[in-house]
C-alpha cells in the first residue's frame, strides 16, 4: 500500500441540498455497492481534506455522520447559496464544493485540481462535456461577488467566472485521467442511475 498524502489545508464541502425533485428520493442514499453514494463522497473528501462539511436543508438525515453540517439561509436560491453559506463556514480559504451525486470522485484528481489553489479564485474542470462546476475550488475571495449576485438574482454559479479569476483545467491537462466521463457523471433522474449503474 501506497504511502497516504498529507490531508489539503483546505475544507471538502458534500452538496446534499437539492430536492432531488426529478429523482423522487434522496439521491445521497442511492446505494452502489451496497454503499449510500454520500459515504462514498465523504470518504474520498475525508482522505483529502483537513476539514469536511456536509451542506444541507435536512441536517437531520446526516446527523449520525458526525460531520458539521450547514444548512442555507434563505431557500430556493440553488448551489450558489450552498456555495455561499459555506465559504462563510469553512476553516480555510480554499474550499473544494462538490455534489452528493457524483458516485466516481477520484483523489487524484482532486488533488491535481488543487494544484492551482490559492493562484485564482475558482478552479474547475472543463471537459468536452463542458463545465464543471459542483466539483472545483472556490476561494473565500469569491464571497464579495457571491454576495452581490444573491442581491441581484443571478443565481447561475457560472456568473461568477465572469468577475471572478478562473482557471478552466482544460481536457488536455486531465488526459492522465481515465474515466472521465464516469467521474463527473450526475445522477439526477431514475433513468440516470439506471445507466450509472450498468457501466
Amino acid at each position: 500500500m501506497g504511502k497516504q498524502l498529507p490531508k489539503l489545508n483546505a475544507t471538502g464541502i458534500l452538496l446534499a441540498g437539492g430536492k432531488s425533485s426529478r429523482m423522487k428520493k434522496e439521491k445521497a442514499f442511492l446505494e452502489m455497492d451496497g454503499q449510500p453514494l454520500v459515504e462514498r463522497s465523504l470518504e474520498v473528501l475525508q482522505t483529502i481534506f483537513s476539514e469536511v462539511i456536509i451542506s444541507s436543508n435536512k441536517p437531520e438525515l446526516f446527523e449520525h455522520y458526525e460531520i458539521p453540517i450547514i444548512k442555507d439561509e434563505l431557500l430556493d436560491r440553488g448551489p450558489i447559496e450552498g456555495l455561499y453559506q459555506g465559504l462563510k463556514t469553512a476553516a480555510y480559504d480554499n474550499v473544494f464544493f462538490v455534489a452528493c451525486d457524483m458516485p466516481f470522485l477520484k483523489t487524484d484528481l482532486i488533488r491535481f485540481l488543487a494544484k492551482w489553489i490559492p493562484e485564482y479564485d475558482i478552479v474547475v474542470p472543463k471537459t468536452q462535456s463542458g463545465l464543471h462546476p459542483l466539483h472545483a475550488f472556490y476561494h473565500r475571495r469569491c464571497l464579495p461577488t457571491i454576495k452581490n449576485n444573491l442581491e441581484a438574482g443571478h443565481l447561475k454559479i457560472i456568473d461568477l467566472f465572469l468577475v471572478c479569476s478562473v482557471k478552466y483545467v482544460e481536457k488536455t491537462e486531465l488526459e492522465s485521467f481515465s474515466d472521465l466521463e464516469n467521474v463527473f457523471y450526475n445522477v439526477n433522474t431514475p433513468e440516470d442511475w439506471t445507466a450509472i449503474r450498468k457501466r
